[in-house]
């Protein structure tokens, strides 16, 4: 059964998808904290970097 957190997560990621003109998807396990500071930083103030479940991420795209 869905919790009410992971249903408002999957909607806040389906919008996401819908409001964006691309998306990246890519793994990010083995980054430091500097390099994952150099990432944001480098994607510019327009982008949003999230970090979210696969499984919420597979159900928001199929919507």
């Amino acid at each position: 059964m869905a919790t009410p957190t992971k249903v408002a997560a999957v909607e806040e990621i389906t919008n996401d998808f819908k409001d964006s003109t691309a998306a990246v998807l890519t793994e990010y396990r083995g980054l430091t904290v500097a390099q994952l500071k150099e990432l944001r930083v480098s994607l510019g103030q327009e982008t949003k970097f999230s970090v979210v479940k696969n499984t919420l991420t597979g159900i928001a795209a199929k919507e």
